[in-house]
């Protein structure tokens, strides 16, 4: 049966009160005896493309307290790509606030120290649960961060306005300055991650290589089959170009629709690579195509260039390099299409000539 209401988004509020209820009872769950020998905890439990809107952040937070032990809690998909990020000390699991499948379950009895201070960004209520059994002498959320940027987002789509981007509101919550920082002092990948992508026929190819990624969990942010088809077939005749699809076990099916309706060799590893390895395949390769996602955003932090095919506003996952392109017909409006299914969706009015062209454009420079 197709769903036609998002339920997704409404975990939300789940988490507003949360944030609340930490508020409100932090004063007694706090060890002022606590060790304060420079340890802090990190708690950022939450989906792959706001992880990677946080990531710069963190890093930067790390930087500017070197004298700290930094710990952090995510979600379970992101422990093996949180272990690579310099200065991280411990990685702790527990599921973000959606508790999507895909997260599998948290790890038991992970032994936690006692912290200097607790920083929590993003909360869900397992996270909820381990936190009230940590020693912390202190602890700070992002809890007005997060009302006050709800409160923009609302009035930027009331204005059909950007909103600011969700990773500066990441710097904002750990007392940083929004800034780039160069991949290679964000992550420091292990010997077999780069002996496990190099296995990769497709890595060793001399062609320019496209990462293409067509999946999203809800559909009004998916693009149609046969228009990726479309495209695949147009971009073909400019030159000799891997096409490389990733993803989850749930895009496999867009990808046998599309390599099957094409003429030419696609590559999928969809489901086969660790986010470690994705993120070291998109540093290996020249373009990335696809939908508003998580690997999108890490396709950004990967500073590769990119096409985003975008749907419904508000954007909170905008590009910072005036290079990268997105394609949007939305104007930022449409919030209501993402919790209620629609025929002809803002992301439905993009054809594929228009991204054909907008690739073609980023091909030349």
């Amino acid at each position: 049966m197709k769903k036609i209401f998002n339920f997704d988004y409404f975990n939300i509020r789940k988490e507003i009160f949360l944030f609340l209820k930490i508020v409100f009872v932090k004063n007694f769950i706090l060890d002022k005896t606590a060790n304060k020998g420079g340890s802090v905890l990190i708690v950022n439990p939450c989906l792959i493309g706001d992880f990677m809107a946080s990531v710069l952040a963190i890093r930067d937070f790390i930087k500017r307290n070197s004298d700290k032990k930094i710990d952090i809690i995510v979600s379970p998909p992101l422990k093996s790509l949180a272990q690579r990020i310099i200065g991280i000390r411990n990685v702790f699991i527990a599921k973000s606030v959606y508790e999507r499948k895909l997260e599998g379950t948290a790890e038991e009895n992970q032994n936690f120290g006692a912290y200097e201070k607790i920083i929590i960004l993003r909360v869900g209520p397992e996270t909820y649960r381990i936190i009230k059994h940590i020693s912390a002498a202190k602890i700070e959320t992002g809890l007005w961060h997060f009302l006050k940027y709800g409160f923009h987002i609302g009035s930027k789509l009331i204005t059909k306005r950007t909103p600011k981007p969700f990773r500066e509101i990441n710097f904002e919550m750990l007392g940083g300055v929004p800034r780039d920082v160069p991949f290679d002092e964000i992550f420091k990948f292990k010997p077999e991650d780069y002996e496990n992508i190099n296995t990769l026929p497709v890595v060793r190819s001399h062609n320019k290589k496209i990462i293409i990624h067509t999946g999203s969990s809800w559909p009004m942010m998916r693009w149609e089959k046969e228009k990726w088809v479309k495209l695949l077939q147009k971009i073909h005749t400019l030159g000799f170009f891997e096409f490389i699809f990733i993803g989850a076990e749930k895009d496999i099916e867009d990808y046998k629709y599309i390599s099957s309706h094409l003429k030419f060799k696609t590559h999928s590893v969809i489901s086969q690579i660790s986010l470690p390895e994705l993120m070291l395949l998109l540093r290996s390769a020249d373009y990335f195509i696809g939908v508003d996602s998580g690997p999108a955003n890490m396709a950004r932090l990967a500073h590769l260039r990119n096409i985003v095919i975008l749907g419904p506003g508000p954007h909170m996952f905008m590009p910072s390099d005036s290079n990268d392109i997105i394609i949007d017909k939305s104007n930022g409006r449409g919030f209501y299409q993402r919790f209620f299914l629609k025929k002809n969706g803002f992301i439905q009015r993009i054809n594929a000539e228009e991204v054909y062209q907008a690739f073609y454009n980023l091909h030349l420079k």
